[in-house]
This record gives C-alpha cells, structure tokens and sequence, in this order.
C-alpha cells in the first residue's frame, strides 16, 4: 500500500547574505558562537556536498544562509559543507558551537570526480568537531537519471559523477573510516531510480530521492534545520520521513505561503524513502522477469509497451528533457494486469517486482499533479533504440556500457534491447 502523509512547515522567511564572495568564508560575517566544550557526540551531523561548479552558483549564498540562520542548536547537530563554486575554488567548512570555520581550501577541484567525493565523506566522517550518532549525507546538483549526478561545468567535458562512482565513493569513505551514513539525500532530479538505490545497497540506510524534476528550492532546507535543532535525537526513519512530509508542505502549500524562490503554485513534485537494506529481492524479481519474457514474445511486447507508456510522464518541466524512468509499480501492475490470463509466469515475475518495491519504499508522496504515476522509484526504460544511446555530458556513456550492477546483476539491457530498441 502507498504510503503518505503531509507535515507542517513554518514560514520564515529568507535571509540574503552579504555580497562577500562565498569561498572567502563566511566566519567573519557571523562570527564564532561563544558555547561551552563538549566532548559528547552530537546528534547529527548533516554534510552538504554543494556542488555549484556550473548554472546553480548563485544560488550558493541564500542557501548557506538560510542553513546557518535555523540550525540554532549547535550543541547538537553540527553541519559539514563541502562547496564548489563556478568562478570560486573548492573548500571544506564546518558550523558548530564555534561558528562557521573553513577546514581545508582546496582550491579548484573537479567535483564530479568520486574522489573528490569520497575525500570529502571521509572527512565527515573522522572530523572529530562533528563527531554524531548519526549522520546524513546530502548532495545538491543536477541529476541526470542513469548516467548520474554532479556535472562539473568547469570541465571540459562536463562530466557527471556516474551511478558506479556515486556508490564507490560511498563504498571508498565508509570501509577506509569505518563509518556509516544513516540517509544520503539526492537533492538532484531524477535519482529515486533503481540502478542508484541498487548500486547503494548495503552501503547506506535509507535513500531518499526524487522521480522526477526537483524543483529550484530543492529540499525543505528551513524545516529540516529547524527539526534537527528541536529534535536532535530524531531517529534515522523518522528524519527520512520528515523529510518527505516538509517537501510536500512546502510544494504543495498555496502560493505564497512559503519564500519560495519561485511561483511553484502546486507544482509537480515528489519525494521518496526507499531502505537500501531490502534491494536484493528486488533484483532477483527483475531477473525473473527477463527469464518470462525472453527470448521476444509479439504477444508480450504490446503489453509491455502500454503499460511502459503508461508510467511515464513526458513533460519537459518535470523530466528535463532527458528522463526516461517508468514508474516501476505503475508499470509493472499494469503489465501484470494485462498478461495475467495468457502469460501467468510473466505476470507472477511482475507481481514479485511489484512486491519488491513495496517493501523497499517505505514512504513516499507526489503531487496530485502527477495523478498517481510516481509512487517512489523508477527504472529506465527508453521510448526507442535513438535515445537508448543519448548522452548528456561529452563522455559518450550508454546504459549497459556504465558498469550498473543493476545491469549486470537482472539482465534488463536485454530486456530493453528486445522490446523497446526495436521501435521506430
């Protein structure tokens, strides 16, 4: 059954930062917050991997603002923030009881290399000034479903940070520390998608993500602070929820109830919790399914073909012009629906997918606006063979050549490649 469930946000409204460029560090406009030691671990620790080495690097100073000005309780929650900005170089700073403090200038760096990511979750990880019960990772940049997240403009390729190397990096900074990330929040469009909550399996708890377009304010960033401050004991689940409910009062309230960055007016927008302790079901079903439906069967093909159709959403406002994710219990019921009388071990394989994702999204909410295509995960499923090998960065990268375990481990290439590459 889907799961959702609305939160209430306060309006408060944003503060700008002074015209001081940000990598210069902003510790001397706040100056350091007196408090007394503790040696204690905190609460939490939320680390911000902003990557504005591209078209969002002005939005840098607000956000940072708005973070600083609603995590009032530093005792408890400390914040890393790793920053790249397109004419500023990269730098490490944490806020805490000592204010906000630049740890390590690291001048220009490529920030969709994952070992500028994993660099930077080891430090989250051993920094003893944030040392936390819990921690949750948050990284903020463009996503591009498949081929992945963080584009580096700076480049001169412009490359993403693939799926593969998102998880390596993961992988890399928790088995070299020995520590463990409780959430890892995508605030990037598109990621709530299979081959990333697959290749995160076991390397973290809890994915939170969205299907779809993220819109520019991203994450409800005023509640989230102000949540953690007053609740710092907040377990891992309940934070990835909260998360979930803030996102859906703050896109789905009337316009003008919240400082918006822009008029959403409703806008369509949807966020999910998926637990990567649960994936490998998941990909056995997918398995399978490949069993079921190969070699190709005419009769299988319109089936799945109008059930694809159907669990997906081909506005450019909310796919970016380069998302092919179907709606993978959108899908799936429907396709299982349709063959049930003539194909009942296709549609049993379907069933098992479908049962799958139901355990692995814990929570999830989309605006009507979507009426019911996103229920919390996608999978890639493009519309014919020309846009089975686009790319979006200079790398000339395609779904079965990016060393997706998803791929590997289910086949679905080869389902792709039998019933959707062959349509004109």
């Amino acid at each position: 059954m889907r799961r959702s469930h609305v939160g209430i946000v306060l309006a408060v409204a944003l503060c700008a930062l002074s015209a001081q460029p940000f990598a210069s560090g902003v510790g001397a406009a706040l100056g350091a917050i007196d408090s007394e030691d503790d040696d204690g671990l905190k609460g939490w620790t939320v680390a911000m991997y902003w990557d504005a080495d591209n078209d969002l690097d002005g939005l840098t100073a607000t956000f940072v603002d708005m973070w600083i000005t609603h995590l009032t309780n530093t005792e408890d929650v400390a914040m890393a923030v790793y920053i790249d900005g397109l004419n500023t170089p990269a730098n490490i700073s944490t806020y805490t009881e000592e204010g906000w403090v630049e740890r390590e200038a690291l001048g220009e760096m490529n920030t969709s290399d994952p070992a500028t990511l994993q660099h930077y979750i080891e430090f989250v990880l051993t920094e003893p000034s944030i040392a936390a019960e819990n921690y949750c990772l948050i990284v903020q940049d463009h996503g591009l479903d498949y081929l992945g997240l963080c584009v580096d403009e700076s480049e001169p390729s412009r490359p993403f940070m693939s799926v593969d190397g998102f998880a390596s990096a993961v992988a890399g900074a928790t088995a070299a520390t020995g520590g463990w990330l409780d959430i890892i929040e995508l605030d990037a469009c598109t990621m709530a998608i299979v081959e990333m909550a697959y290749e995160l399996r076991d390397k973290a708890g809890y994915l939170v993500a969205s299907e779809k377009a993220v819109p520019f304010d991203g994450l409800n960033y005023i509640e989230l602070m102000d949540g953690l401050s007053a609740d710092p004991d907040i377990s891992p689940l309940d934070l990835a929820i909260k998360m979930v409910d803030d996102y859906a009062e703050w896109y789905s309230a009337p316009l003008g109830t919240y400082p918006t960055l822009y008029p959403y007016m409703q806008d369509f927008a949807c966020l999910s919790v998926m637990d990567l302790s649960r994936m490998k079901p998941l990909a056995d079903a997918f398995s399978e399914f490949k069993e079921q439906v190969l070699p190709r069967d005419p009769a299988v093909k319109s089936s799945l073909n109008r059930a694809a159709n159907n669990a997906f959403l081909a506005l450019w406002m909310n796919c970016m012009a380069c998302d092919y994710g179907r709606d993978i219990r959108v899908m799936f019921s429907e396709f299982a629906d349709g063959v049930r009388a003539t194909r009942p071990e296709a549609a049993a394989a379907a069933d098992a997918i479908v049962d799958a994702v139901d355990d692995i999204v814990v929570y999830d909410w989309a605006s009507w606006r979507f009426r019911d295509i996103c229920t919390g995960m996608s999978v890639f499923v493009p519309p014919g063979e020309g846009l089975y090998y686009v790319y979006w960065d200079s790398l000339g990268r395609v779904y079965d050549q990016l060393g997706l375990d998803f791929v590997t481990d289910t086949g679905w290439d080869e389902v792709l490649h039998a019933y959707f590459l062959s349509q004109k």
